[in-house]
């Protein structure tokens, strides 16, 4: 039985619901559809308020105005009502569309989700027009009462937005991000527009306050667009800064960027015919170019010029610098469309490889002028110089065969580095030398492996086992006064060094080898891990000796460890006051060792004791302060802080100031993790005029009154605290990350296990804090040379076996590695026993 499915046409009030409805997806964006509405009709101020409270908004400028008939026009309803706009273009003309706006969507989408007020006048007119519309239907059309103007311009007045939409209503962001989304929007338009002043205020806190409480943002007219930025942010960011003006043919880009590294990406402004667009491979293509140079190193700090040659370490713990820029891509309008998404940030670019070839050659003369990258152009992407490679060398036995060799470069063999197992004798003497080429000049060197003395070739040295303690004293003489054992003179000097003067340097302790030479093993290659085990691979040399007798070169053998493993570890003794040796009998229930590995036997590893303190402290020290954020955030408490008396005072700049003080998301996320500030009710009351002068250096003095209790000592050191307020600022104004409700995730996740929890929390905590974490975890850990007994071995091991990541310490390094597979018998003949004593 055949159904057939008649075709209806939807209704005019469906079809306009449905349009309006995707058009405008939030309060922001209305504004912001207003806002380009104010800009294309050629307004030099524009005013704009909000009340989130009430789902009102208003916007008021002085542009060209909407003549009565325009009005009339939009005032006929949810059919007739859209498709009207003053900046009609015919389809051929679409190809070069000038405008912000083109659709003549956007009144009447308001005016089917809203109810929408519209007063205008234009400069021929002597009276002031209006119309209220409200679901698709006009309520008034005549004399403007309530926003009359005696100017020419317009002012559209939203109120009860989203009326239809409840849920849309419900799935919008707090007042807080509201209002700062609105915020932002309008200091991108700002940046591009700076012949044009903007205010912003919030009306509801215009009622209950005193009308200066309400003002958010006020940008006047400024000369540039560097001096715009300048008024909102201050010159903190901008003190070093190059102004842009390149053309290419048909392209253009003008804007600046600014020698000073941020925290975040917050301050980065890219925009397509003056249009911001969302983040795209243009965007991509910039960070990889400043990502590819030593800006992340050596951009300015806000306080002046680093040093680009300093001769101090840069802390490994100090993150990467970002750049800060504004740039305008002018590129002709028949060339991209911008029809993908009703927000017309997304872009496309015909030719596309042209204009990121022009943006990266302006990208390349900055960096390259500013001394942060080279002027050499090669084969590299994008035309950017990678990072210098290490000449390869190759490391062969010294009895290898000279096929082995490679022959471009004559290079003497050299041996495998090692690392020690058993004392007993070896068959064959490992050899203590090798040549090293020096890349610049030529020269060759011979290379003591051990001792890492190192003399030219061309002399003539004999390093033997004989001769190698007095080579090895006279290696620790001055330069200038070194000379060879048999007259040949390493130094200006031509006389022969006097005997006695010999005699004694080799006769002192002080020049002495402090330990005799120690057997060894290679190292194995291509060990790989995971979170939950640890790949191990046993070479051929290593199972000819310890493991399988008669296994061919060619076979490895493989297996992993696991947590569970490590916990049923046998410990030997401390080795050299660095190392830990045990015996690791593997579990049959994560799967059977490979047959190569003879049965009955056990895995030898060795423990690096500072790695494995460092994981067990770093873990203990992030339980507790995760633990912390989790019970803040379920309400049952709160991180463990240390109350400031009096409060810290550190310098932000006015933009991270206002952010702080005026969105309580934020306040409340620094909260979580233990970091409470004083007198932010003062910040708020700061007029914007005044704070946002243009020489001004646009600093604000804020207080810190409690920090978290666990790393509280650190916080204190240098400007620690100031770096974690501002990079915990950047990642929440870039990223977004605002904490949900993270006891409804870890129910949905069925976490039980109370040792668990605090990994839920890990991924929110910010990067400041836990290099904080981790670098207290390092400093207070066992080190080398700190003697352990037996048992401060085996409790070590014990407590590293009941971590979450037992395999890595606080910084990814492998805090163990496998040696070798030991048997109590193998093959046909028996192995002797090991002297496990001797490795104390």
């Amino acid at each position: 039985m055949s159904c057939e499915t008649s075709l209806n046409q939807l209704s005019v009030e469906t079809r306009a619901k449905l349009r309006s409805a995707q058009l405008l997806t939030s309060l922001p964006q209305v504004v912001s559809e207003l806002l380009q509405n104010s800009l294309d009709a050629g307004a030099s101020q524009v005013d704009i308020g909000v009340d989130c409270e009430e789902w009102s908004c208003w916007v008021r400028d002085n542009g060209a105005g909407i003549s009565k008939a325009g009005l009339t026009m939009i005032g006929k309803g949810s059919e007739e009502g859209r498709y009207n706009t003053s900046k009609a273009y015919t389809p051929a003309s679409l190809a070069s569309v000038s405008t912000f706006g083109f659709r003549g969507e956007a009144l009447s989408s308001m005016a089917e989700l809203c109810c929408l007020e519209i007063s205008s006048r234009t400069s021929q007119s002597r009276e002031s027009w209006s119309v209220i519309l409200k679901g698709g239907k006009s309520l008034y059309s005549g004399p403007s009462i309530r926003w009359r103007r005696e100017i020419a311009g317009t002012v559209v007045c939203v109120r009860d937005a989203f009326f239809s939409l409840p849920i849309r209503r419900q799935s919008h962001p707090s007042t807080a991000k509201t209002i700062d989304a609105i915020k932002q929007e309008l200091e991108a338009y700002a940046l591009m527009f700076p012949s044009v002043s903007f205010t912003l205020q919030d009306d509801n806190k215009s009622r209950e306050n005193a009308s200066n409480k309400g003002h958010v943002l006020r940008v006047p007219k400024t000369r540039s667009i560097l001096a715009a930025f300048r008024h909102m942010y201050g010159r903190a960011l901008t003190e070093h800064v190059e102004e842009i003006d390149a053309t290419s043919g048909d392209l253009k880009v003008e804007g600046f960027m600014s020698l000073v590294g941020a925290r975040s990406k917050a301050h980065q402004y890219l925009y397509i015919n003056k249009h911001p667009i969302s983040f795209c491979d243009l965007h991509r293509l910039i960070d990889s170019k400043f990502s590819n140079s030593t800006f992340i190193k050596h951009a300015y700090d806000e306080g002046g010029e680093t040093n680009l040659r300093s001769s101090v370490r840069r802390s490994p713990r100090k993150g990467e610098k970002k750049a800060i820029y504004v740039l305008n891509l002018v590129i002709p309008t028949r060339l991209i469309d911008n029809c993908l998404e009703p927000a017309k940030s997304a872009v496309q670019i015909e030719h596309k490889n042209v204009v990121t070839t022009f943006l990266s050659s302006v990208i390349d003369l900055f960096l390259i002028r500013h001394g942060f990258a080279s002027g050499k152009r090669g084969v590299e992407e994008e035309g950017c110089d990678p990072p210098p490679k290490k000449r390869k060398v190759s490391i062969v036995p010294n009895n290898a065969t000279q096929n082995n060799v490679p022959h471009s470069r004559k290079v003497e063999p050299k041996e495998e580095r090692a690392i020690f197992i058993h004392p007993g004798n070896i068959s064959e003497e490992i050899p203590q030398t090798t040549v090293w080429e020096d890349p610049a000049a030529g020269e060759m060197f011979i290379v003591n492996t051990r001792t890492g003395n190192s003399y030219s070739q061309n002399s003539r040295h004999e390093i033997d086992g004989t001769k190698s303690a007095n080579v090895n004293r006279i290696s620790r003489i001055p330069r200038l006064l070194m000379k060879s054992l048999d007259g040949a003179c390493s130094g200006p000097a031509h006389d022969k060094m006097p005997d006695w003067l010999q005699e004694a340097l080799i006769a002192n302790d002080a020049y002495a080898t402090t330990e005799p030479k120690i057997p060894s093993l290679p190292l194995f290659a291509n060990q790989a891990s995971d979170d939950q085990g640890y790949a191990l691979t046993h070479s051929s040399y290593c199972a000819r000796d310890f493991g399988a007798p008669g296994q061919s070169s060619s076979e490895h053998a493989r297996t992993r460890f696991h947590k569970g493993d490590l916990s049923k570890a046998q410990v030997i003794n401390q080795v050299d006051r660095k190392f830990i040796a045990c015996l690791v009998d593997l579990d049959q229930g994560h799967g059977k060792p490979p047959k190569q590995l003879a049965a009955g036997g056990s895995t030898l590893i060795l423990i690096d004791q500072h790695a494995a303190d460092e994981r067990v402290r770093v873990e203990r020290f992030l339980t507790e302060i995760c633990s912390g954020f989790l019970r803040h955030c379920e309400g049952t408490g709160g991180v463990e802080v240390s109350e400031l008396s009096p409060a810290v005072p550190i310098l932000l700049t006015r933009h991270e100031a206002s952010r702080l003080a005026t969105i309580e998301e934020i306040q409340s996320a620094f909260d979580r993790w233990g970091v409470r500030f004083e007198g932010l009710a003062k910040l708020t009351s700061l007029k914007p005029e005044c704070a946002g002068d243009e020489t001004s250096d646009g600093y604000v003095q804020v207080f810190v009154r409690a920090i978290p209790a666990i790393v509280g000592d650190k916080l204190l050191m240098n400007d620690e605290l100031r770096d974690l307020v501002k990079g915990y600022l950047g990642t929440l104004e870039s990223e977004g990350v605002y904490p949900p409700n993270l006891s409804q995730q870890i129910d949905a996740d069925n976490i039980k296990d109370d040792e668990s929890r605090w990994l839920k929390a890990l991924r929110w905590c910010p990067q400041e804090l836990l290099d904080l974490i981790n670098s207290k975890a390092c400093r207070g850990a066992v080190m080398f040379n700190d003697p352990l007994s037996l048992e401060q071995c085996e409790r070590l091991v014990r407590h590293l076996a009941a971590t979450a990541f037992p395999f890595q310490c606080a910084h990814g390094r492998p805090s163990l590695v496998p040696l070798t597979h030991v048997s109590i018998k193998s093959g046909r003949r028996s192995e002797p026993a090991l002297d496990w004593t001797r490795l104390g």
